[in-house]
């Protein structure tokens, strides 16, 4: 099957947003009679729900996409869908213990108890776009509940926090991003909850893990060396995830030491994707060795969502007419991969330019539904980007 490209991209993005994309993802997640989210659909189906279980991470992802949609569009569909998924994370995800399991199965029985650090992040960066988009801040008791176990039985003297589901033989950066991410949220409308406090405990390890060069492994050893070269993995995406993040963090804190790590992360991915002088053409690749060859012919869509956030944030605190080019040619690549018939997005294309794949998994939208709100809270209009204000989602209501 080819790229279903879409012939024509939205003039007004707030409307559109508001009009057809957050409702009909609203619509197709909850569904009467299910508990929890759909999870995943079919690629050329979009009412076709694949069978799964459901997963403690994509429900926290989508509480926290639907609250940030909420706040976008005051809209009482979007915040029940948000907290369509927010009564399952509490009520079944969460066991009696008050920890979180890690996978339920369809009919609400726990499938897998031990919820690891990725979970726990999204579980905390929901309560926290909840709480954010709609002031209701009881939830909040729940994350102060899992603050505890952090700056307790998790906290790692090593750097970053221990994962409760056994680190095994490598140590994981991507759940510590995710953490930082929720902190920065929760921060917002718990500012005495020692939020950014611990956010700055990730700045401390982010600071020893990118090399050099500004680039980040996806794994290390026991007690965060790197490991031999031809062992490391590298992906792009989560350098211009990292950027963003800390973008954010130093213009929340005025960290000088935050914005420089910052522009590291951004100029090496950068440099890994290969990004063209003349400007990007398509999505980016994700995947790289340590020598910073790509080690997968295909190409998720993700990373270039995060490209386009990235390059938000860069355009906004340097007011670089490449930065604002790179930002607006990143979004109209991501938006040029929604079919506009349906709203379907093409999740990973193949070394053949071919859309191959079954299915939509909806953990993507975590990233493409705030990256179109960013854009629409800049006052994008068009082919033109207004002034941005990167710290609209990590605030209160």
């Amino acid at each position: 099957m080819t790229v279903p490209f879409a012939s024509a991209q939205p003039v007004d993005l707030s409307a559109w947003l508001k009009d057809r994309f957050i409702p009909r993802w609203v619509e197709r997640s909850c569904r009467p009679g299910l508990r929890g989210y759909v999870e995943e659909i079919h690629a050329t189906e979009p009412w076709q729900i694949l069978p799964g279980e459901h997963t403690t991470m994509v429900t926290g992802r989508l509480v926290y996409t639907f609250s940030m949609a909420y706040q976008f569009d005051a809209s009482p569909k979007t915040l029940r869908g948000a907290e369509h998924g927010l009564a399952f994370l509490l009520d079944t995800c969460r066991l009696p213990s008050g920890h979180f399991a890690h996978r339920v199965d369809r009919d609400g029985r726990v499938s897998d108890p031990r919820g690891d650090l990725y979970d726990i992040a999204f579980v905390l960066l929901a309560l926290g776009g909840y709480a954010a988009a709609t002031g209701r801040t009881e939830v909040l008791a729940v994350a102060e509940e899992i603050a505890a176990r952090l700056d307790g039985d998790w906290f790692d003297p090593l750097g970053g926090y221990l994962d409760p589901a056994g680190a095994g033989h490598f140590r994981l950066q991507y759940p510590q991003m995710h953490l930082f991410e929720a902190y920065q949220m929760l921060a917002a409308v718990d500012p005495d909850g020692g939020w950014l406090g611990r956010a700055e405990r990730i700045v401390d390890l982010a600071a020893r893990l990118v090399d050099e060069q500004g680039a980040i492994d996806e794994w290390f050893g026991p007690r965060w060396e790197a490991l031999a070269p031809e062992r490391r993995k590298r992906e792009i995406g989560h350098h211009f995830e990292w950027a963003w993040l800390l973008f954010i963090y130093a213009t929340k804190t005025g960290s000088k030491r935050a914005l420089h790590l910052a522009w590291r992360l951004f100029n090496f991915g950068l440099e890994a994707a290969g990004i063209p002088s003349a400007g990007l053409t398509q999505t980016i690749p994700n995947s790289i060795d340590a020598w910073g060859n790509v080690t997968s012919a295909s190409r998720p869509l993700w990373p270039t969502v995060e490209l386009a956030k990235a390059s938000l944030a860069a355009a906004t605190l340097d007011e670089n007419a490449t930065y604002r080019a790179l930002a607006m040619r990143s979004l109209a690549i991501v938006l040029s991969q929604i079919n506009q018939d349906n709203d379907l997005w093409v999740n990973e294309i193949n070394s053949n330019d071919l859309y191959s794949y079954l299915s939509v998994p909806l953990r993507t939208i975590y990233h493409i539904m705030p990256c179109f709100i960013f854009f629409a809270n800049s006052q994008y209009v068009g082919n033109d980007l207004g002034k941005s204000n990167i710290l609209q989602p990590f605030r209160n209501r």
